[in-house]
């Protein structure tokens, strides 16, 4: 587990996005742009309203209204974003629970 607090980063941000089409090309170009984002630490294809959950570790504030209006709403093809601030973490784990 990294200390994103110890990274200069302790603010997570979950951020919510749906996209205008869901062609190949629209997938693959939204993949692709947040692939190369460094505070995007994770990114999940999800079920329901929202098409993508991503997790964000970020410095401050300013910095993730930047983030978000410079390069997330610089990818092609997004409909909507709604960002979620996280004041804190009950539960984090990397382990993997072993089959029943």
């Amino acid at each position: 587990m990294v200390d994103q607090v110890a990274y200069g980063r302790p603010i997570t941000v979950f951020v919510r996005t749906r996209l205008e089409r869901h062609t190949a090309d629209a997938v693959r170009v939204f993949e692709e742009h947040v692939g190369v984002i460094e505070h995007i630490q994770d990114c999940y294809l999800m079920a329901g309203s929202s098409d993508y959950l991503l997790r964000v570790v970020i410095e401050s504030l300013e910095a993730c209204a930047a983030l978000v209006r410079k390069r997330i709403h610089a990818i092609p093809g997004i409909a909507s974003i709604e960002s979620s601030f996280a004041f804190g973490s009950v539960k984090q784990s990397r382990i993997c629970p072993t089959p029943a």
